[in-house]
């Protein structure tokens, strides 16, 4: 869709302003919050208020349980390309992902199941439910083998997070020489 690095090129700067951000903020912050005028202006700037702090809680959300499973010193950054479908893929999918508690209904969907991101990494097209299914069979095949499978609480891969972004600690970089 953009074919330059948006913050480098002014056109691809407005390119991405214009196809993505400009009517995203103007259905989300414009129109949908415009029948409430009807009720008058303050009924319009609570349901303002209330749709940019909605927006807010969900990005916070979603990157603390997205970007959580991805970074972190116990997990591998890749340099390098490698064949879909491969014993490295496998084995790049595990180590370059952590999975946090799984297990029960209420955890899942608080989680949105991504909770499971080593099986979902490995088996992208599962439902979310094969993938509660899946986990225990992943971690005991990586335990078998001797394949680091990371799973902890969710605040306790925000704090690895946090410790990379601010220089703390840094993710593994995936041996070059990998047995793979």
């Amino acid at each position: 869709m953009f074919s330059s690095l948006w913050w480098e090129d002014p056109r691809a700067f407005l390119q991405v302003v214009s196809e993505a951000l400009l009517p995203y903020a103007l259905f989300k912050f414009g129109l949908y919050p415009l029948p409430f005028l009807v009720l008058g202006r303050d009924a319009y700037t609570n349901a303002l208020a209330c749709v940019l702090l909605a927006d807010v809680v969900a990005n916070v959300y979603a990157f603390v349980i997205i970007v959580t499973n991805h970074c972190g010193p116990d997990l591998y950054r890749f340099e390098s390309p490698v064949q879909p479908s491969s014993g490295e893929f496998y084995v790049r999918a595990v180590v370059g992902s952590a999975n946090f508690r799984t297990g029960t209904e209420a955890i899942d969907f608080s989680q949105g199941y991504l909770n499971y991101q080593i099986e979902h990494h490995c088996f992208p097209s599962l439902s979310m439910l094969s993938y509660r299914k899946a986990q225990p069979r992943v971690e005991a095949l990586c335990n078998k083998h001797g394949v680091p499978y990371v799973q902890e609480h969710v605040f306790t891969r925000l704090g690895h997070l946090v410790d990379v972004m601010v220089g703390a600690s840094d993710m593994r970089r995936w041996p070059a020489d990998a047995p793979f």
